[in-house]
């Protein structure tokens, strides 16, 4: 009985092993957790209660803003075009004095709210507490609907519609209502801040002194925790152009640029604007995650002179100063990687000579401004005056003044660049003493920059239009400033000119002036400049823009795309910010491939390991080899189908295995060797049945032998 049970378990597993039941092997694979893809960015900040969410106050969060709140469009610099974004469409009349806005619907706040005129309401006459220069053009703002307004002039001029679409932000009525309303009730009673100050100086300090809780945007992040060491910004699922394809963006706080450079070269911030020394530039370069970008920043450094300081108020000094100063030298200590001097000491950027210059008038008029370094030239104009060096090697003037001044300066030049400067100065007899502010107080409107409590100050210049605004607008008229003389002389003209009055119309183009007039104000005010030498423009900015572009794609190709990188010399958070608002920047993902058994087939895309963008569909086929079928497709660790095409979206990493299996017999073959191995166990079956049979059966020789012997009887 044991061998019958012993045959049929053999039978049965020969059975087994024809179906091909050994051919199925287990399978196993990790699937990746959801991601989280993070952008980083390194800033210095303060964190709460210091570093704040007022928008309008001074030591508010860095970088928060332009991802949290953003401007209403992005706004190109090189050719001056407008992408609608918040803003969906704008008009400014023929005559330049009504611009009216229309605002997108459907725009939420972070809070869940819509986005009305309301908020426009609320933001532009909170800015009107800070006297922000468009408020010189703007009579008033007047709400039609939810999303429509207009804003009325009081002249002509084409200077509003940039700061309303680019410059500035939307904040929410719900927090910073309350000041506007106080505001337009003050006007209402017929007070203007320009003349009537006074009256709004109280809500002016109610507004500086405010500090949300909460920083509500309607950008693509919103906060989600501020610490002393990060900010963390998180997608905003309903922005108004679809959800971010980056879920969150840490602002890690780099309380140095040590830690800064540490982290950079690490690859633990995946972006940098910035001016590098050439041992920094090298190493980074040396990182394969790095892309770059090289622009020039046509903004620096000047130095304005104040012409109520004897001697300084002579022209001549300060021809001096510009003949003494090597701007070369102090370029490249400011900047070792390449520092750009001005040329033509012209009162702006050089950047900008070829743009609004005629090449004629500058060869009559300006290229004599170009001030090369020469000390011998500085010590003969100083002598001609009458000036004479003292013992200790410093020029004393006829009435015993001796040329020793004090140097004002914030953040704008180094130590290291001050020095040398004052090294130059002294080899021709002008001693300077160095005193550092903190930037805040040297800004301030009743600080000493402001207020002309200084010798010589370090000031900023770029565009003839800014530089020439700050001069002799801000710095020479609503300021005490330098004290600088409105009316001048220029040889083309028996009369004066006052340069207050040309600066002041700069704004109006195209309103009032043609582009003819627009170039003249330029060419006259260069040639006063370069002629009196109020400023001395020392020099401009390089910067290095690097980029993670293994992380992140969709970057704009350096090679294709120069306008967009240039736009960054300024705004640059504003200008990086359209990546992310137009979802343009992509997070960079992994697709691995493999198939099991590995002699099992393949796979298009072949196995191996593939990088993506978010968002992309990604449809791969299965192939088996001779005698082998496929099987299924196991995502992640999970069944995903049996069907050899698979399509699948790269919303994170995925892990895709194609599983082959070896090719079973035909059905019929199965029938016939089932049957044969019927048969084989059934004979095999009888035969041992019919030999047990015999067994139990057969007389023993005993019995044989018994039945032949006689009967005793």
């Amino acid at each position: 009985m044991k061998s019958v049970k012993v045959s049929a378990i053999l039978a049965v597993l020969l059975l087994s092993v024809f179906l091909g039941f050994g051919t199925m092997l287990p399978t196993t694979s990790s699937a990746p957790q959801d991601q989280v893809i993070v952008f980083n960015f390194g800033a210095n900040y303060e964190p709460p209660p210091v570093g704040h969410f007022n928008y309008f106050a001074p030591g508010n969060l860095p970088w928060v803003f332009d991802l949290v709140m953003t401007p209403l469009t992005h706004y190109f610099q090189a050719n001056g075009t407008y992408v609608p974004g918040v803003a969906k469409n704008w008009s400014l009349s023929d005559d330049y004095m009504v611009f009216k806005l229309e605002l997108r619907k459907g725009v939420k706040w972070h809070d869940g709210t819509e986005l009305t005129a309301k908020d426009v309401i609320a933001t532009w006459y909170c800015l009107y507490l800070r006297k922000d220069r468009p408020w010189k053009f703007i009579k008033n703002i007047t709400v039609v609907d939810d999303y429509h307004l207009i804003f009325y002039m009081k002249e002509p001029n084409d200077y509003v519609p940039f700061y309303v679409l680019w410059h500035y932000i939307l904040v929410p009525y719900k927090q910073y209502g309350q000041f506007a309303e106080r505001v337009l009730e003050k006007i209402r009673q017929g007070y203007d801040i320009f003349t009537n100050p006074s009256e709004f100086e109280d809500i002016r300090k109610d507004l500086m002194d405010y500090r949300p809780d909460q920083l509500i945007g309607y950008g693509p992040y919103k906060v989600k925790s501020v610490t002393e060491s990060m900010i963390i910004l998180e997608k905003f699922k309903d922005f108004w152009n679809g959800e971010p394809p980056i879920d969150e963006i840490h602002i890690q706080r780099t309380t140095s640029s040590d830690v800064y450079w540490a982290l950079l070269l690490d690859g633990k911030i995946d972006w940098y604007w910035g001016t590098p020394t050439p041992e920094q530039l090298e190493e980074l370069m040396k990182r394969p995650w790095v892309g770059t970008v090289k622009i020039r920043r046509p903004l620096g450094p000047c130095l304005y002179f104040n012409k109520r300081v004897y001697p300084l108020s002579l022209k001549e000094v300060r021809q001096a100063f510009a003949y003494a100063i090597n701007r070369t030298e102090l370029a490249w200590v400011e900047f070792p990687i390449g520092g750009i001097p001005e040329e033509y000491i012209i009162g702006f950027s050089n950047y900008y000579l070829d743009r609004y210059i005629n090449k004629t008038f500058f060869e009559q008029y300006l290229k004599q401004f170009r001030y090369e370094y020469n000390p011998a030239k500085a010590e003969e104009i100083l002598q001609s005056l009458g000036f004479k060096k003292g013992a200790d090697g410093i020029y004393v003037t006829p009435n015993g003044t001796k040329l020793e001044f004090e140097l004002l300066v914030d953040g704008w030049l180094k130590p290291e660049t001050c020095e040398v400067l004052a090294a130059q100065l002294e080899k021709v007899g002008i001693k300077i003493n160095i005193r550092t502010m903190e930037t805040g107080a040297y800004w301030a409107s009743d600080g000493p920059f402001y207020q002309g409590r200084y010798d010589i100050g370090v000031g900023v210049f770029a565009s003839p239009g800014f530089s020439f605004d700050e001069y002799y607008v801000k710095y020479n008229k609503l300021y005490p400033g330098h004290g600088f003389p409105e009316l001048q002389r220029v040889p083309w003209s028996d009369k004066p000119v006052n340069v207050t009055d040309l600066a002041w119309k700069i704004p109006l183009y195209p309103a009032k002036l043609s582009r003819e007039e627009y170039y003249n104000i330029f060419a006259t005010l260069a040639y006063i400049t370069g002629d009196q030498v109020p400023v001395l423009p020392l020099f401009t900015r390089p910067v290095i823009i690097a980029f993670n572009k293994e992380k992140f794609a969709g970057w704009p190709d350096p090679e294709e795309e120069y306008a967009y990188w240039a736009g960054l010399a300024s705004y640059a958070a504003h200008g990086l910010s359209y990546l992310f608002r137009w979802n343009m920047l992509k997070p960079i993902i992994q697709l691995e491939i493999s198939v099991e058994p590995s002699e099992g087939g393949t796979t298009n895309p072949a196995p191996g390991t593939y990088k993506y963008t978010r968002g992309e569909t990604v449809t791969i086929k299965a192939t088996p080899a001779s005698g082998y079928n496929f099987e299924k497709w196991i995502v992640d660790g999970k069944e995903a189908g049996k069907t050899p095409t698979l399509t699948i979206t790269m919303d994170n990493s995925h892990v895709v295995k194609a599983v082959f299996a070896k090719q079973r017999p035909p059905v019929e073959l199965y029938a016939g060797v089932v049957i044969a191995i019927i048969v084989i166990v059934v004979i095999a079956f009888y035969m041992l049945r019919r030999r047990t049979c015999l067994l139990y059966t057969s007389p023993s020789p005993r019995d044989l032998s018994t039945s032949r012997m006689p009967s005793s009887a």
